[in-house]
């Protein structure tokens, strides 16, 4: 029996990699099994080492600026490809982790950290930078990475603008001479977890930007700057679905570079197999730490759900949790495990239980499908 495991990160407790790990280790000497693991992400946090385990390459270690200049400056990692890519998480320099509670401060949150690793990855010779959008501190379109890039904006005295949410209102020109012809040369990917546009009831400072931190009035000037950067970006670009993820980063980048903004899911799927995977499967268990109405709109576990479901392959889930709403039945799932239903949140977090637990999920569900 060819059994494929499938696992997202339970955000706080495991990684994708240990999940699979851990469930692949459960699965030895049961039955004549063979196992494939395909690690999942989905551009939010924890893409690029999903990503990097399949690619030849090394680990860089920069300094760059936090999400709040005031900050200490932090040590953020990326990985360069033996190719040239460079793979890239928001999160790493501008994630809302960076920021202590009590700090938040999305009006002041800048992106620039995460502009300066781009560089630093260019500098290397990568001309080819695949960036993933969750986990961001952030809601300021880009202003802070395209400033890091060469870019500078400026209100209507010619003033230089601070590269941050607050100031997105007041932009009145961007001059784009100081931007590298290496920048210019270079294509970016921009993988999003999220499908909402720039502005809007369903835009970044509307659903977003209180997740991080911003009050009422905050969010109606984040919305009012939104709505000015659409209108110098045109409708194409700020309409588009993800436009709006990570504080709006796609919006500035795809207006000033060559930017191609993509559902990170299918991409990481992709990249890492599954489809090839799924040949000859005679069943697949995928997982994340929470089973809802969002896990079929975008989510990876979602997307290799619909890819096994499609081939008439068995497909179970695990997850920490069941959100009473899910519709078990309407997934296709043919079987559905919440590991840390009901368990203290320290106990449910704790990783070795949760690895423990998933283990035991998965030889469960193998032991009937032998």
């Amino acid at each position: 029996m060819k059994v494929v495991l499938a696992f997202d990160k339970f955000k706080g407790s495991a990684t994708a990699q240990q999940l699979n790990e851990a469930a692949q280790e459960s699965l030895r000497g049961l039955g004549d099994i063979t196992t494939v693991c395909v690690p999942v992400a989905d551009g939010g946090d924890g893409t690029t080492r999903v990503l990097a385990a399949n690619r030849q390459g090394q680990w860089i270690t920069a300094p760059t600026t936090a999400p709040l200049l005031q900050l200490e400056p932090v040590l953020a990692s990326y990985f360069l490809c033996d190719d040239g890519t460079a793979l890239i998480e928001v999160a790493a320099a501008s994630g809302l982790a960076l920021v202590p509670d009590g700090q938040r401060d999305v009006m002041r949150a800048t992106t620039l950290g995460t502009g300066l690793l781009m560089r630093d990855a260019m500098e290397r010779g990568s001309r080819d930078i695949v960036l993933g959008l969750g986990g961001s501190a952030t809601c300021d379109a880009a202003m802070g990475i395209m400033c890091a890039l060469g870019a500078e904006f400026l209100d209507a005295d010619g003033h230089h603008l601070y590269p941050s949410g607050e100031s997105l209102e007041k932009i009145a020109h961007i001059e784009t001479l100081g931007i590298p012809q290496a920048v210019r040369d270079c294509r970016f990917t921009l993988l999003t977890d999220v499908d909402n546009p720039l502005c809007g009831e369903r835009g970044t400072a509307s659903i977003f930007a209180p997740q991080k931190g911003a009050s009422p009035e905050q969010v109606e000037q984040l919305e009012r700057g939104m709505t000015h950067v659409a209108d110098i970006i045109g409708e194409e670009i700020a309409h588009r679905p993800g436009c709006g993820a990570a504080g709006g980063i796609p919006a500035l980048m795809m207006h000033l570079l060559d930017c191609h903004l993509l559902p990170g899911a299918p991409y990481v799927l992709a990249q890492n197999g599954l489809d090839e995977a799924l040949e000859g499967a005679d069943l697949v268990i995928t997982g994340e730490g929470r089973l809802d109405a969002q896990t079929l709109m975008g989510k990876g576990p979602g997307c290799v759900i619909t890819m096994a479901r499609d081939r008439g392959i068995p497909v179970a889930a695990i997850c920490g949790m069941i959100d009473p709403g899910f519709d078990l039945l309407a997934t296709g799932l043919v079987n559905a495990i919440a590991v840390s239903d009901g368990l203290p949140h320290e106990v449910a977090m704790d990783s070795d239980g949760t690895l423990m637990r998933v283990a035991r999920a998965v030889r469960e569900l193998a032991e009937k499908h032998l």
